[in-house]
């Protein structure tokens, strides 16, 4: 389905938004990259009677080539006519020397339904597709399964918009593309023979008359649009000259008049020039009975593309209309004269290769700028990980080393504990003659008989007699002033009128 065309009038990029600008964006490279990489154009039209094979390249037409069959021995709507048809273009470029694998090649008009609808006729709808969709069953008179539908919206004024829709029955195109495919090539672009020779015309009005010894075309072009496109089958050879020209001359009037009828603020009149295109253009006799039968006057096609002066242009108009097609899309710009830039490619959905739209560009742009930007981060945060557990291991590796320590340590506490017993034992080693001296002293001094003194280090145990409870109350009064040991001391049972017994003192450091 053709995309919307842009307004007409230029706009600033700065004033597009982000996914229009990179469209935008996109398509100038795709031309430049086209231009670049080749900008040679093979055009194929496929008739009821003759294959025409064309090769353009830079706007110049540079070989060209035609073969003829008879439509009564070759049906191309069956298998059988799809491989013949197949066998005579890979003959005919094998014979040329045009060598391609992708073509743009026509469409016949036979058959195929087209309108174009102005937008405010549109039902309403959230978008233009699904408003398009919705009134195409009522445009097109024919089974939505047997046709292949296309529209593009058109900028025809400042103010006004319409759309064109064209349907084109299925078998049409599926036998096209499948006689293509039997002689080795595939289309890129599909597009009908009347567009085609509107471009070859390239007037903003004219009538054209495409005559084919099996069918004929006749296109009425008003403002650069293909407002009336008209196919039919005929045999000229069954029609006498006289007839034939009747039989011509009469459907272009029928055809005049329909348009006329829909368009009374703007007859096609007899001042605009005839094109007479087709097989049968190269008829001196016929094209000159059809001058004096007519009253349009018979204009020489010129063509926009370069063309050799031998080349018979009127019979390969289709042809030069199909390149003049791409040679617009890598110029980038529709003619300053002429049609408008239609570019609806009939080449189903189906037989298309992927290519990625725009949004799809957009999402993979901004997800390679994210993973460029997120890269140093995630490789700042591997190597910090791998610190982290660097420092894991050596820390697991202290805390088994100190789990050991602790158990050492705590298997030497009791080594440890004998040692300070004996360590304190060792620095009390001069205040224990101290005390024993004390207390020997004091009862020599008050007149206490001491029978034992038992001294542990802390504890110091005296069992001693004095002569009256006075001589033993001062006994125990001297022991507390004399500050070696802790007081107060305790008495022994019966004190204060005991005159004996065991007295319990402790060393004043308590160890």
């Amino acid at each position: 389905m053709a995309e919307e065309r842009p307004e007409a009038e230029p706009k600033s990029i700065l004033k597009l938004d982000l996914s229009t600008a990179i469209n935008l964006l996109l398509k100038a490279l795709s031309r430049l990259w086209a231009r670049l990489l080749s900008s040679q154009v093979v055009t194929l039209d496929i008739s009821r009677t003759h294959i025409r094979l064309m090769e353009a390249k830079n706007g110049v037409v540079r070989r060209w080539a035609d073969i003829s069959y008879d439509p009564r021995e070759i049906d191309p709507e069956t298998a059988e006519g799809e491989r013949a048809l197949g066998a005579m273009v890979k003959q005919l470029m094998t014979s040329s020397g045009i060598r391609a694998k992708s073509v743009v090649a026509s469409v016949d008009g036979l058959y195929t339904v087209s309108r174009i609808i102005p937008v405010a006729n549109l039902p309403p709808a959230p978008t233009l597709e699904e408003s398009v969709n919705e009134i195409a069953p009522e445009v097109m008179p024919v089974s939505a399964e047997s046709i292949y539908f296309f529209w593009q919206s058109l900028n025809t004024g400042e103010d006004e918009q319409q759309v064109f829709a064209v349907g084109v029955p299925r078998i049409v195109i599926d036998t096209k593309i499948r006689a293509m495919k039997h002689a080795g090539i595939t289309p890129s672009v599909l597009e009908l023979k009347t567009m085609a020779l509107s471009r070859a015309v390239n007037r903003e009005r004219a009538i054209i008359l495409n005559i084919e010894p099996a069918s004929l075309d006749i296109v009425i072009v008003m403002q650069g649009v293909p407002e009336v496109m008209h196919s039919l089958a005929w045999q000229y050879d069954d029609l006498s000259g006289e007839d034939a020209v009747e039989y011509l001359a009469t459907n272009l009037e029928m055809t005049v008049d329909f348009y006329n009828a829909h368009h009374v603020k703007l007859p096609f009149d007899v001042d605009n020039p005839l094109f007479i295109t087709g097989q049968l253009s190269a008829e001196p006799d016929l094209v000159e009975r059809l001058q004096q039968r007519l009253a349009y006057k018979v204009e020489q096609l010129l063509p926009p593309l370069t063309c050799p002066p031998f080349l018979p242009v009127s019979q390969y108009a289709v042809n030069i209309g199909l390149a003049q097609r791409v040679e617009a899309t890598l110029q980038g710009s529709s003619q300053e004269t002429g049609m408008l830039s239609f570019d609806v490619n009939l080449l189903p959905d189906a037989y298309r290769p992927w290519h990625p739209t725009a949004k799809q560009v957009y999402s993979a742009v901004v997800l390679v700028l994210a993973v460029a930007l997120t890269f140093p981060l995630v490789q700042i945060t591997t190597e910090e990980m791998n610190k982290t557990r660097n420092l894991e291991l050596k820390n697991t590796t202290l805390q088994n080393q100190l789990t050991l320590k602790m158990a050492e340590i705590k298997n030497r506490e009791p080594l440890q504990k004998a040692i300070s017993e004996y360590d304190s034992l060792i620095k009390r080693g001069g205040s224990f003659s101290e005390d024993v001296k004390v207390i020997l002293s004091e009862a020599e001094r008050i007149g206490v008989d001491i029978s034992s003194i038992a001294h542990t280090g802390k504890d110091i145990g005296i069992v001693c007699q004095a002569e009256d409870y006075i001589d033993f109350r001062l006994y125990m009064n001297a022991l507390a002033d004399s500050g070696r040991f802790a007081t107060p001391i305790p008495p022994p049972e019966g004190y204060p009128y005991t005159k004996g017994g065991n007295i319990q003192l402790k060393t004043q450091t308590g160890g």
